[in-house]
């Protein structure tokens, strides 16, 4: 089974050589396009290796200082991400304002076959990352098969802008592509960010990860209600805590058992999640209630 570190190290080494055939090809080339596009690349090569890292520590388990473990650093990690990407397609529009105003002929051949190599390289490496960030529940994986997919369709755009160029020789076609896709690229930086802020503003798992929980709940036959179930969706440590109200005359040792099972099947029914359940008598705690409503 493919672990998230070694999906990251993939991503890199995948990257690494696109980044090398990119520079090459900007250099001989000098196409703004393809140079946007290297730049692009080496900034995936930093988030890469920032990925690495990052999944090591959040794979830590819980310590005195983190009881909940080190989950958001993914999260972190997968924001800065999208802040560099952001960062860095306005450094390209600004390049490529400028080579509007003076426009040089390029080797379009050259960039041409720069691009098919790298479309055919992130396209399979967008959907790897993809299919299994979301499998292992990964938000930086995913983070990363979402710019690669976004990288795979700019240089989709230029290997086609190259061949345009070829065939009309109009060269600011070349500064206007790379304007187009950086704006592209942008965009989708942005839409990743947002994706980022709600695990780390301690955001409720989907709504269908929370119907499922209650399903287990209300199909348990020795749950007699719940109650204060909260759910939190940090990455790949996704928690949820509830109280549940069990037969008063219940032992202690058989209620405890109950909730071990209780929190066992709901763990399987969000594939691994961490739940903490807490137990109490029924009768008791529905007197409590009406307790509460009449002094409110």
């Amino acid at each position: 089974m493919r672990s998230p570190r070694t999906l990251a190290w993939a991503s890199l080494a995948a990257t690494v050589a696109v980044v090398a055939v990119k520079l090459a090809a900007a250099w001989a080339s000098r196409s703004v396009s393809v140079l946007s596009e290297a730049l692009q690349s080496i900034v995936d090569v930093g988030v890469s290796m920032l990925a690495v890292f990052t999944l090591r520590v959040a794979s830590m388990p819980p310590d005195e200082d983190h009881p909940f473990g080190h989950g958001k650093a993914e999260m972190l990690a997968g924001a800065f991400q999208m802040l560099v990407v952001a960062a860095s397609c306005l450094f390209i529009l600004g390049q490529a304002a400028a080579r509007l105003g003076r426009p040089e002929p390029i080797r379009w051949d050259l960039g041409a076959a720069a691009m098919a190599y790298t479309l055919v390289s992130n396209t399979a490496m967008s959907r790897l990352l993809l299919r299994e960030g979301k499998r292992l529940g990964s938000s930086i994986l995913v983070s990363e098969a979402v710019h690669l997919r976004g990288d795979s369709l700019a240089s989709a755009g230029v290997l086609v802008g190259m061949i345009a160029v070829g065939a009309t020789g109009w060269s600011p076609l070349d500064p206007l592509l790379a304007i187009l896709f950086a704006l592209v690229a942008l965009a989708a930086s942005f839409r990743q960010l947002r994706a980022m802020v709600h695990p780390l503003m301690d955001g409720a798992l989907p709504a269908e990860d929370v119907s499922r929980v209650r399903a287990v709940l209300e199909g348990h036959p020795d749950v007699r209600g719940y109650h204060r179930l909260r759910t939190r969706d940090v990455g790949q440590n996704r928690h949820v805590e509830l109280h549940v109200t069990l037969d008063d005359d219940l032992s202690f040792v058989q209620a405890h058992e109950i909730a071990e099972k209780i929190e066992a099947e709901v763990s399987e029914a969000l594939g691994g999640a961490k739940v903490e359940i807490h137990y109490e008598p029924h009768e008791a705690e529905m007197e409590h209630q009406r307790r509460e409503r009449e002094g409110s």
